[in-house]
């Protein structure tokens, strides 16, 4: 992904990102981490595709 864009759903990511990490370290339940990861990854990919198209 180059050029991405800081918008509302970079927001979002960066908390799904945060929330993640910080249960992973806190339970060591890594798969249910990345599961969250990946939601807040979809996210950003969705703001920069919509940004592409605009």
């Amino acid at each position: 992904m180059r050029g991405i864009k800081l918008g509302t759903n970079f927001t979002v990511f960066l908390l799904f990102f945060g929330v993640a990490t910080l249960e992973a370290f806190q339970t060591q339940n890594w798969l249910k981490a990345a599961f969250w990861l990946a939601i807040g990854i979809v996210f950003l990919v969705a703001d920069n595709l919509k940004k592409k198209g605009e």
